[in-house]
């Protein structure tokens, strides 16, 4: 379809927005799979249960709006997808591979915040004020998820980093 008036976009990266959770939806459950560490596997779960509330609320804007997702795909998560499984053919250590996929778990949340940004604004300035919260909502939750993902990779990256040279350290000593 032309996309030829500020509704048409909207509707187009509402589509787009649709695609990354649904893509994302798929991929979380395999992450959580691949995680060591309880909180990491935690975070995972009450973002998955998160994405679901944000995929009823963009559901409820295509609903107020009167209008269908249209069949689109989003590759900008398609992309990360794939950089996660290129990631895995490296054969990373599970400690490793745990630090990879919190930075691919705050990419995606920065993304998803940029594409939240928008389209908050993108409501807005049609005067869907009702549309424009739902996708707050959405924003709102990927703002905290960055934040928790970004504090458990810190915490993360110190453990392995303390680990590698201490480990580094008895090697030495030998």
């Amino acid at each position: 379809m032309p996309l030829t008036t500020p509704r048409d976009l909207f509707l187009h990266e509402l589509s787009d927005a649709m695609s990354a959770e649904q893509q994302i939806l798929k991929m979380l459950p395999e992450l959580q799979k691949e995680v060591l560490n309880h909180e990491v596997q935690e975070a995972l779960k009450t973002h998955e249960e998160e994405t679901r509330q944000q995929v009823r609320n963009l559901q409820e804007v295509f609903r107020q709006l009167g209008e269908t997702p249209e069949a689109t795909t989003c590759y900008a998560v398609k992309g990360l997808d794939e950089e996660h499984k290129a990631l895995l053919k490296e054969q990373p250590s599970p400690e490793i591979l745990e630090m990879a996929n919190l930075g691919g778990a705050a990419k995606t949340e920065h993304y998803e915040m940029a594409m939240y940004t928008g389209l908050v604004q993108m409501a807005k300035d049609l005067g869907e004020t009702d549309a424009a919260q739902l996708l707050q909502d959405n924003l709102d939750q990927e703002k905290a998820m960055a934040a928790r993902v970004e504090t458990l990779a810190r915490e993360m990256g110190k453990q392995q980093t303390q680990h590698t040279m201490m480990a580094g350290a008895s090697v030495g000593r030998r």
